[in-house]
């Protein structure tokens, strides 16, 4: 065997290894004992493997620039939220790229253009350097756009190494989504896969799966501190803080309130959203303690300013339950009385976290209202 046959084959047994140790923190995590929520951690780990796959080593080369799907129904990472399609590509910040598409009908279009997920600061800072929104551009009559990405311009700053688009439905049942092209400016020589190339990718998929399980589990532990409750703040404080690589990688027009709901088999949690002066959205969605979001393709495990009824005075009031309390804005946690939640809030300032009360689910008919 030759050096770099040797360098792949030691390669990709620390690529297996990083997934051994990765089910090790998750078997080892202090989660409650739910044999649904177990069985998901193991579950949740071969979509981590995926979702590296795509990220590091299949689709990882800024020369080659794929703007793919990075999140969806079978694949979850982070507290997703169902309401969004997300997509993801490397950059080069010394390349120059042009994306093309059309708008779609979602309600909000967000690009967040930032430093390389996982790989630490660069010149000092790391998560999010620019953000925008699609309708900051000018878009043509049908919603079509042509926007060049160029180094050095505010939307490829030095530092660059990924774009990450939100694209916010109120219904993704019904609404279009955008039609996105991302491609090179230039001519470049087709791709390899050499050693030394696979070798790497190989072994940052590896840290990849492994940081984001050691992640989650101290994200689901930081919740202790917010239980039946809401906390956090603005995505844009989060990058200005650089509090973590984690944290600074959000959405600066988005606002954050979450925490952790425990309940007992007869109880809800009654939670109030009252809405600032402006906002276009917010979102709460309930998740797991792995952070995927409950399989929303059959339940209601999520609900918008859209699709949640509005009481009389003017706020939303929503029960998520471990079975039907008899009103529409039930949110449905499928039997489990212990996961997290998490409101999204786009565009707005100053919103204030939602209020929450545990009470008898025969009660909620008459508090929703």
């Amino acid at each position: 065997m030759d050096g770099d046959e040797h360098r792949l084959g030691e390669a990709y047994e620390g690529w297996i290894s990083a997934q051994q140790e990765a089910a090790r923190i998750m078997a080892s995590a202090d989660v409650p004992d739910d044999p649904i929520d177990r069985a998901e951690g193991y579950r949740w780990l071969t979509r981590l493997a995926s979702l590296a796959q795509d990220w590091f080593v299949e689709k990882a080369d800024p020369l080659h620039p794929v703007l793919f799907v990075a999140q969806n129904e079978y694949r979850k990472l982070m507290v997703d939220n169902p309401d969004v399609q997300y997509r993801f590509s490397v950059l080069n910040d010394d390349r120059t790229y042009r994306l093309r598409g059309t708008r779609g009908d979602a309600a909000y279009v967000g690009l967040a253009f930032g430093t390389p997920i996982g790989k630490g600061a660069v010149d000092g800072r790391t998560g999010t350097l620019t953000q925008v929104n699609l309708d900051q551009f000018e878009l043509g009559p049908s919603g079509e756009f042509d926007i060049l990405i160029e180094p050095g311009s505010e939307l490829l700053p030095p530092g660059t190494g990924q774009v990450t688009v939100r694209e916010t439905f109120f219904d993704r049942r019904t609404d279009r989504a955008a039609e996105m092209h991302l491609e090179l400016v230039g001519e470049v020589d087709p791709p390899l896969c050499t050693a030394a190339d696979l070798v790497e990718k190989l072994e940052f998929a590896g840290l990849f799966v492994q940081f984001v399980a050691a992640t989650v589990v101290q994200m689901w532990r930081d919740t202790d501190d917010n239980i039946n409750s809401f906390g956090g703040q603005e995505g844009s404080k989060h990058v200005e803080e650089q509090e973590d690589e984690v944290r600074t990688h959000v959405d600066a027009d988005m606002t954050y309130h979450g925490g952790r709901w425990v309940l007992g088999d007869d109880e809800a949690l009654l939670v109030t959203v009252t809405a600032p002066e402006e906002f276009l959205y917010w979102g709460l969605t309930i998740t797991n303690p792995w952070m995927e979001s409950y399989d929303y393709r059959y339940s209601t495990t999520c609900l918008n300013n859209r699709r949640a009824g509005r009481s009389d005075d003017g706020r939303w009031r929503l029960a998520i339950a471990p079975r039907d309390p008899g009103v529409d804005n039930w949110i449905d946690t499928g039997g489990r009385t212990e996961g997290y939640m998490l409101v999204r809030w786009v565009l707005t300032e100053g919103a204030p976290p939602p209020a929450a009360e545990v009470v008898p689910i025969e009660a909620v008919g008459a508090l929703v209202w």
